[in-house]
Formats: structure tokens, sequence, C-alpha cells
């Protein structure tokens, strides 16, 4: 694997927090939770690229 490729518990990461950016969605009714949303993806960045929390 290259350096530039995720790791398994990065990918398995990133994977969680797809799961719960989706659920979030899921169960938005009319209003936007645009804080949590926001949270979640910079889980899911951060899970990807470790290097994603000090650009945040």
């Amino acid at each position: 694997m290259s350096s530039s490729s995720p790791s398994a518990s990065a990918v398995s990461g990133a994977v969680a927090a797809n799961e719960r950016i989706r659920a979030l969605v899921d169960a938005a009714d009319g209003t936007w939770p645009a804080e949590a949303y926001e949270v979640l993806l910079l889980e899911w960045a951060a899970a990807l690229r470790p290097d994603a929390n000090r650009a945040a």
C-alpha cells in the first residue's frame, strides 16, 4: 500500500462517519443540522487524512 493510500482503520473510520452522516441527513425533519453535519464531515475527512485536522 502506498503512503497516499488510507489505511484499513482510516477507511473503517470514514465508513463509520459516513454512516453517521447518512443517519443525520435521514433524521433531518425540515431543519438542516448544519453544525452537526459540519462536525461529521470533519470527522470523515480526518479519518481519511489525519492531517485534515490541522487544516480545519
